[in-house]
């Protein structure tokens, strides 16, 4: 049982490590996100946190939207990407996003748009 657990997990690691970078952004208000293999950088609200993403998965049956789970030392986020046109600050974006995060016990929910990183 312990190697078939050790097995799937390894199969998560490199499924997630085998998406393309992402960069995102969004507007009104100011935030960024990177997303790169095992980790994620966000900048919101005057702050910038590192993160781990021990799991990413897709819509079952199909290619997107995409889910990362965000994890740092005292933050939390949910990032979710789907394959659709996005349009931000008069630049068109092949993908668009959701974070759900928290400021404090605050709920937040940023949308914006992503491009694959290069």
């Amino acid at each position: 049982m312990l190697k078939r657990i050790g097995a799937i997990c390894a199969l998560a690691a490199s499924a997630a490590q085998a998406e393309p970078p992402l960069a995102c952004e969004g507007h009104d208000p100011e935030w960024f996100l990177t997303l790169a293999g095992p980790v994620a950088q966000f900048r919101f609200h005057k702050r910038k946190t590192d993160f781990d993403i021990p799991h990413s998965t897709v819509a079952q049956g199909r290619d997107w939207p995409r889910a990362y789970t965000l994890i740092s030392s005292f933050d939390t986020a949910i990032v979710v990407t789907n394959e659709t046109a996005c349009s931000l600050g008069g630049t068109n974006w092949p993908i668009s996003v959701q974070v759900l995060t928290q400021r404090d016990t605050t709920p937040i929910l940023l949308t914006g748009c992503c491009t694959v990183a290069e």
